[in-house]
């Protein structure tokens, strides 16, 4: 069965991961495509545009390579803080499918570079838990949060979902909140100065304004995205509720990190409501969580052939999404 095949640890099966990647990619490199065409974006991304000279084929292969990262990076971050409570390979799978099952996100997109640097925080924001040099972790994360918004501006909003995860592990105090916003701040005010040194900070506002300004709609979308993202959200509300059923049944440490994880989540979908420049390409950053979350059901709920066929159906419908969507 492929869900108990691929929930297992088998190292050789982490090769298929990158393979997965690139085969429901291969679109993004037979038809390289600018995202983000006539749209001025932040500034690291477009350091990294000029870089590349503004080939879409390279951006698109870092865009592959980070996917590949981010996937491996799933399988770590269980393995070290164990929020499923057994070691196993298939949240790599899992994000893999997903990741790539929005046809509209084929290739590089500023938000996947930040999906990649708030990635890195939730790290951060674990060891902040752990009780061990809050305060530099505190750092961290609001330093890594203000990086990811110099690539995609509305990543600046996750530093609202530091805040709160500073109350759900109870480091809600002056110092941790203070270095938070301190690094927040660095990366940013560094950026703004750099502008102000080259006189072009009247050009960096009028970027940032038209991002904040520009309304970021979904354009055409098939039936069959429509009802790829049906799937999604019926396996997010599915394992969100068996989550909350085995609630109390978790560690102290996995509850709390099931909570910051969801707030992860929550955070992605108000952001897309309420910022009209936000638009699909928050999906990058939100199957972070959801990753977990759906790994979490996959790998624990005991019904064995209703887990089964809810990943077929995953698994089908994301490899069928690249062919009709």
């Amino acid at each position: 069965m492929l869900l108990k095949t691929l929930k297992g640890r088998h190292s050789v099966l982490l090769i298929l991961v990158p393979i997965i990647i690139v085969s429901l990619w291969m679109g993004a490199f037979l038809h390289p495509e600018s995202l983000t065409a006539g749209q001025d974006q932040m500034p690291l991304y477009e350091l990294l545009r000029f870089l590349t000279a503004g080939n879409d084929f390279i951006l698109n292969l870092i865009a592959c390579l980070l996917l590949v990262l981010m996937a491996y990076g799933m399988v770590r971050l269980n393995e070290q803080y164990i929020f499923i409570r057994q070691r196993t390979d298939l949240p790599a799978f899992v994000f893999a499918f997903i990741a790539t099952g929005t046809i509209a996100l084929g290739g590089m997109h500023p938000s996947l570079f930040a999906a990649f640097v708030l990635f890195l925080s939730v790290d951060r924001v674990f060891k902040i838990y752990q009780g061990t040099a809050t305060l530099s972790n505190s750092f961290d994360v609001g330093f890594l949060i203000g990086l990811a918004s110099l690539f995609y501006l509305f990543a600046g909003v996750y530093i609202l979902w530091f805040l709160m995860t500073l109350a759900v592990f109870g480091y809600f105090r002056s110092k941790e909140i203070l270095a938070g916003l301190m690094g927040f701040i660095v990366p940013i005010f560094l950026m703004f100065a750099w502008c102000f040194w080259n006189e072009n900070l009247p050009e960096f506002l009028h970027t940032i304004s038209k991002l904040f300004s520009f309304h970021n709609h979904l354009g055409a979308v098939s039936v069959f995205q429509y009802s790829y993202w049906g799937i999604l959200g019926f396996l997010v509300v599915l394992s969100s509720l068996y989550m909350l059923n085995v609630y109390e049944e978790k560690k102290i440490s996995s509850r709390k990190y099931f909570i910051v994880l969801l707030t992860f989540f929550l955070v992605s979908a108000l952001s897309f409501l309420f910022f009209k420049g936000a638009g699909v390409e928050q999906y990058f950053i939100s199957i972070i969580p959801v990753t977990y979350i759906t790994s979490h059901y996959f790998v624990l709920q005991k019904h064995s052939w209703i887990g089964e066929v809810l990943f077929y159906i995953l698994v089908i419908s994301s490899i069928l999404i690249r062919f009709i969507g």
